[in-house]
């Protein structure tokens, strides 16, 4: 391993980027309720995550209709799939439950009335000290994996595992630029390289499935491709992930699976993704199933400076609840895109702390890696530990300096992996080189699926409401064989 220049500096607090101050908060962005496969109400969750200390917090129901079968306790149909109400409507709620108590062979029925839906409860439930957030679960696991998908405001009838009429649907949504995606617990091996499933399907990425949509049928099999439709929307990755059938908190938990490798992975195929932390609660241990938390360095704890902070990938991952790290690159905070030319010096800033265990000792990696999107069908393992951590060091808490480092002129990826010495881990966003953002410049085009339609769509256009969600298409060009529509995009009547 080479040895680098390491000097200590002063901490700083509030963290100082420019001219913005960053305010550092905690939350979790995975979490179910009654209303899919868990427990309680969303005011119920909202409730207990805001007693636990958390600034922010997500409900996230399972957008389909399959989400009650691996709830073994219970069988009274309320889903948001079936009901939309218990979503996004906006009169009290009254329902049926029907379930078993622990280690009985009868059900039990138990009315529920005056509940709010989701987004109710979230409105209600947010206040100048606590966010309250809501999204869905989008699709199976064995179809195309899990996706949280925050501010969408309608429940998504996209078919499962349909990535691509998802992003059509995000993108006509006349809140894209509010709606925010999370891959939910990533296994990159699983889903591409390891043929362990009985579905014949499975396989070496011949017909790749489970794998947030790389495959032939969405956005496959080049990942330069899929980086390319889902990176406008895509910010957020979970590192840790649950435990979500636990039915108590778990004290001084510590994680036997991450989603570190995933992450790697897909931050070498160019997406632009940040460390997020879902506990994917379905009993009543949202918040304090465990101290994990994805850290947000925000302007202020509204939704605006806080989706500012998402879409900047101003994130880190911890298994402590109030442990605090960010760094730089010649200036640029984490999250950040800087250009430079090969063998231009790296100037890398740490700062590390935790605010109830301050003499807490660290070990702190720097992780480094080349950005080089793959073909889906020919992927290879990426071996962190091996390949891609270029220094490690042990520090207390403070701020250091790492000298020694030059850019490559290629594009690339700084992070950092901490570890305390009580073994509480942590994984920060990167800082990317030469490797901006995709963004949607481009202008896009809506029709429908059906093959006896003969017109298309202009972005904004009035009519495109009115396709409903599972035939709704979009793209960068138009559909050959059809005209556009005289669309209306301001207040006028559509005469079509």
């Amino acid at each position: 391993m080479k040895t680098f220049f390491l000097s200590a500096l002063l901490l700083l607090t509030p963290v100082v980027y420019g001219q913005n101050h960053f305010q550092l908060f905690y939350g979790n962005l995975h979490a179910h309720t009654w209303y899919s496969d868990g427990s309680g109400t969303p005011e119920d969750a909202y409730k207990m995550a805001k007693d636990s200390g958390l600034d922010f917090f997500a409900v996230t129901p399972h957008n389909h209709s399959a989400a009650e079968n691996s709830a073994k306790e219970r069988k009274d149909g309320i889903l948001i799939a079936t009901n939309h109400d218990l979503y996004n409507g906006t009169a009290p709620l009254t329902f049926t439950r029907k379930y078993k108590e622990t280690g009985s062979d009868v059900y039990t029925t138990e009315k529920i009335r005056n509940a709010k839906s989701v987004i109710n409860a979230a409105k209600n439930a947010t206040s100048a000290n606590f966010l309250a957030l809501y999204g869905q679960e989008f699709s199976t696991i064995s179809s195309s994996n899990h996706i949280n998908v925050f501010n969408y405001d309608s429940v998504i009838t996209v078919e499962n595992g349909n990535i691509r009429g998802l992003m059509d649907l995000v993108r006509a949504s006349d809140k894209h630029d509010q709606i925010f995606l999370q891959l939910n617990h990533p296994d990159y091996r699983s889903d591409l390289l390891i043929c362990d499933y009985d579905d014949p399907r499975a396989g070496k990425c011949k017909n790749c499935f489970n794998d947030y949509g790389i495959d032939s049928d969405d956005f496959g099999p080049s990942f330069g491709n899929w980086v390319k439709e889902l990176d406008p929307y895509t910010h957020l990755i979970e590192v840790l992930s649950g435990p979500a059938m636990k039915k108590a908190p778990i004290a001084d938990y510590h994680y036997k699976e991450t989603g570190e490798d995933s992450y790697y992975f897909y931050l070498k195929q160019g997406l632009h993704i940040s460390p997020s932390v879902g506990q994917d609660n379905h009993y009543r241990t949202w918040g304090k199933m465990t101290d994990a938390r994805i850290g947000i360095y925000a302007a202020s704890l509204s939704m605006n400076d806080l989706l500012e902070a998402i879409k900047a990938n101003r994130t880190f991952a911890s298994e402590d609840k109030n442990f605090a790290v960010d760094f730089t690159i010649n200036g640029a905070f984490m999250g950040s895109n800087i250009n430079l030319s090969a063998d231009d010096a790296l100037d890398i800033k740490v700062n590390i702390s935790d605010a109830d265990e301050a003499n807490a000792k660290y070990t702190v990696e720097l992780i480094h890696g080349h950005i080089n999107p793959e073909d889906s069908r020919d992927v290879h393992y990426v071996d962190v530990d091996n390949e891609i951590i270029d220094h490690r060091s042990e520090v207390s808490a403070g701020t250091y300096q790492f000298n020694g480092f030059i850019a490559s002129g290629k594009p690339e990826f700084y992070l950092l992996r901490c570890k305390q010495e009580d073994d509480d881990r942590c994984w920060t966003a990167p800082v990317w080189i030469n490797h901006p953002k995709q963004t949607e410049t481009q202008k896009m085009y809506y029709w429908t699926a059906s093959a006896s339609s003969k017109i298309y769509h202009i972005e904004g256009c009035k009519t495109i409401k009115a396709i409903k969600a599972e035939n709704l298409r979009s793209g960068s060009t138009p559909p050959e064989g059809r005209q556009q529509h005289q669309c209306v995009t301001n207040d006028e009547n559509d005469e079509h």
